[in-house]
């Protein structure tokens, strides 16, 4: 059996690779909309639990993207977020 020593940098694997990759979230606390986890511009859209469409917001940069938002306390909407081809879609619970 033969064993082959590579050396290997963390800057090298900085330079090919996205180490960390954070997950698309949304949350809703003290009466704001906070989205982490995309870039670039897209199109937020906000449904009660029964498809009525809330609000549309258009946004130009969604990297940590935040914005006061009233929803009433306690019930249950959906959150879609387009942008360049994608949708991703959250449930949020709004609580005060």
């Amino acid at each position: 059996m033969s064993f082959t020593f590579v050396k290997a940098t963390q800057t090298s694997l900085l330079k090919n690779y996205h180490i960390f990759q954070q997950k698309p979230k949304a949350a809703y606390y003290q009466q704001n909309l906070h989205i982490i986890g995309l870039e670039g511009s897209g199109v937020i859209e906000i449904y009660s639990i029964i498809g009525n469409k809330i609000k549309e917001i258009i946004v130009q940069e969604l990297n940590n993207f935040k914005t006061y938002l009233n929803l009433e306390s306690g019930n249950m909407y959906i959150l879609r977020v387009k942008m360049s081809g994608n949708i991703h879609t959250f449930k949020l619970i709004a609580s005060h």
